[in-house]
């Protein structure tokens, strides 16, 4: 769809658009249409990282999310978030104080959770804004998703042997292995995750270039090959303009997946 976007580092369909952030650009950007030109949303930010929305409506923005915030962030944490509305009408200061927000997920409670993936734990961030350093222990996560009940929250691991594990929420220190490929796999780099209507989860996986659906029961499928280091995945949404699935690249791309 786009190409030349800069380093991208998450993407997500909200509204019947797709918002995507580059790292190299500073910035959020918003395609109306897949043929469209970018539009800025939000600008000058920080290492932007991952995305949620709100529920109001905004987005959730991470910032801080680069390795120099995430390796300071284990002991002097300096990211956050910011709550941006998506038609351009302003950026809100909303949360300090986390180790990294590369990943960012909302609970339907309003709970909103950040990842590290230079670090060893995730962060809690209650609906008031208040932030719970190191609330579960998951060692260099990545893109987290959580599901449609509110009882899990998954992430992707990055700097270690590939998997996705699945967090309870109501009891943080009950984390195990959902989905793990073979050992030939072991060193495939997961990034962004994504959920869809089905509880199937859709991970980047950067080192192999390639999307692997994953489905309730942990079966892992490669579903898209070839990306040039896809850095985050989004699920769209039937019957607006971005109906399918979609990707970012490392390299600046921007990507419509045809989803099987």
């Amino acid at each position: 769809m786009r190409s030349g976007c800069g380093l991208l580092e998450s993407v997500i369909v909200h509204d019947g658009r797709l918002f995507f952030t580059s790292q190299t650009r500073r910035a959020l950007l918003r395609l109306d249409a897949p043929d469209a030109e970018p539009v800025p949303v939000a600008t000058d930010v920080h290492a932007p990282g991952g995305l949620a929305v709100a529920g109001d409506g905004r987005l959730i923005l991470g910032f801080g999310d680069s390795p120099r915030d995430g390796i300071a962030g284990n002991w002097s944490p300096r990211a956050g978030l910011l709550l941006v509305d998506p038609g351009g009408g302003g950026v809100q200061p909303w949360v300090k104080g986390l180790g990294m927000s590369n990943g960012v997920a909302r609970a339907p409670d309003g709970t909103v959770f950040a990842s590290n993936d230079f670090g060893t734990h995730l962060d809690r961030v209650a609906p008031d804004g208040t932030v719970e350093r190191r609330w579960a222990k998951v060692g260099s996560a990545n893109g987290l998703v959580v599901d449609a009940a509110g009882e899990y929250l998954y992430a992707a691991q990055t700097f270690t042997r590939a998997a996705i594990r699945r967090v309870e929420i109501a009891r943080p220190g009950n984390v195990t292995v959902h989905a793990r490929p073979p050992l030939a796999a072991a060193a495939s780099f997961l990034d962004g995750l994504a959920i869809d209507a089905e509880q199937r989860l859709y991970v980047a996986v950067n080192g192999a270039g390639q999307v692997w659906r994953v489905d309730p029961d942990g079966r892992i499928c490669a579903i898209a090959r070839g990306l040039g280091s896809p850095s985050a995945v989004a699920v769209g949404h039937p019957g607006t303009a971005f109906p399918d699935l979609y990707a970012v690249t490392f390299g600046g791309d921007v990507i419509a997946i045809a989803t099987p």
